[in-house]
């Protein structure tokens, strides 16, 4: 479970951006809340708004490039630099003294009743900072630190990490070789974050696999479908195929990413039919692309939502409501704070829907963050418990009423006549 996300100098993000997900004092909304041992709370779901350009995205890419890194970065030829790959490390440009400095990444989370803190800084060509704290007896303790690059710390399995120490290249995080390479007070962390974190997925294959390999899954599947007014889908049919494919390895040198052709390899392809009734109350079946948008979006994330909440992972989602009915999108959101998440899943969005902010029993005030940024500026992340608003006071009329910020500024005088 994610506790707080901190991002520094990346696009749009100059100062400091703080996503908590460490719930306010408020006991509104209990069912939106994850309860802990020690009576913190964590939120069970997030929606970050605000107008185009405002770094909302930027948010979800920062998070996708530290991913990306503590993922791959073992595999980093020794050349290889940051600015030369995909995704690549973009650092404020409007402040010249920026360019230069590092993008820093810190998340705090929890797993396995153990609280944990990783962060690291890296500019265009390598790590600069690095560093692990853990609470394993409720207490902060250090796993390693490391500065300069190439000056490490450790308080604990000296003779083993020192043994990883000289296996490091500057380029290459040290949670990443070290997971490698067998040390396990880093193991964890990694997991947490490759594994944990899923961000932008491309659901339906995902989806298609849950359907196809767990009956619970569809059932709850179906069951959505048809108490949601999906166009009268009364079954999925999903079948599983292996085709053989040409295989790809993926490389990272210092001009980037280099993909290279592998032996033809056999993978999963999945075909789905949605199955209606005709006039004659006849079956008849339709492939995914011939049912609309909007059903095809939501199956790609029904599948992909159970998942999140049968195994606790966290999804990040840009632009959550596309293609989407608000009441659609709406009642995804409320799969998190429902009896279905019971291993504690958390879901972070980005969406324009305001039509979410109406419904005062969907968020709470600390569930809400606004992202602002005016021209040549930087974004700024507040959630409302950050403004001075009444519980009572509607979100939605808060937001469009610009009292929070994060709306896009419009210049009525361009429908003016032009003199002349």
């Amino acid at each position: 479970m994610i506790v707080e996300i901190t991002i520094q100098n990346f696009l749009s993000i100059k100062e400091p951006a703080v996503l908590s997900l460490d719930a306010g004092s408020s006991k509104k909304l209990a069912q939106n809340l994850i309860a802990l041992p020690d009576k913190e709370n964590l939120l069970r779901s997030v929606a970050v708004y605000g107008a185009n350009a405002s770094g909302k995205s930027n948010l979800i890419h920062s998070v996708f490039f530290m991913w990306f890194l503590v993922k791959n970065s073992h595999n980093f030829n020794v050349d290889q630099k940051f600015n030369k790959m995909m995704p690549t490390r973009q650092p404020f440009k409007l402040d010249s003294a920026y360019i230069n400095k590092p993008s820093k990444f810190e998340i705090i989370f929890i797993k396995d009743d153990v609280k944990y803190k990783y962060g690291f800084s890296c500019n265009d060509e390598k790590i600069v900072d690095e560093y692990l704290y853990f609470w394993p007896k409720g207490r902060e303790a250090l796993i390693f630190s490391r500065t300069n690059s190439k000056e490490f710390k450790f308080t604990d399995d000296k003779p083993q990490q020192k043994l990883i120490e000289k296996q490091m290249t500057d380029n290459v995080l040290y949670l990443s070789r070290a997971t490698q390479l067998g040390f396990e007070k880093t193991r964890s962390v990694y997991e947490f974050i490759v594994n944990d974190i899923v961000i932008n997925p491309n659901q339906t294959n995902l989806t298609m696999h849950q359907i196809h390999e767990d009956k619970e899954i569809k059932a709850q599947v179906l069951k959505i479908l048809k108490k949601t007014d999906f166009g009268g889908i009364i079954d999925l049919e999903v079948k599983k195929e292996l085709r053989k494919v040409n295989g790809l390895e993926l490389k990272f040198g210092n001009e980037g990413a280099i993909i290279n052709p592998l032996k033809e390899t056999e993978k999963e392809f999945y075909d789905v039919k949605f199955v209606h009734y005709d006039n004659n109350k006849k079956e008849v079946r339709l492939d995914i692309d011939e049912e609309s948008h909007g059903t095809q979006k939501t199956i790609a994330l029904l599948g992909l939502i159970f998942d999140i909440l049968k195994t606790g992972k966290t999804l990040f989602i840009d632009e959550f409501e596309l293609n989407l009915h608000p009441n659609i999108t709406e009642f995804l959101i409320k799969l998190f704070h429902s009896k279905y998440n019971e291993k504690n899943g958390q879901l972070v969005i980005t969406t324009h829907d305001t039509t979410l902010l109406k419904n005062k029993d969907l968020f709470r005030r600390d569930q809400v963050y606004i992202c602002s940024k005016a021209p040549n500026k930087w974004t700024e992340l507040n959630s409302l418990l950050n403004f001075d608003l009444r519980e009572t006071l509607s979100f939605e009329n808060a937001y469009l009423n610009g009292r929070v910020g994060g709306l896009p500024f419009i210049d009525e005088t361009f429908f003016e006549a032009e003199d002349g």
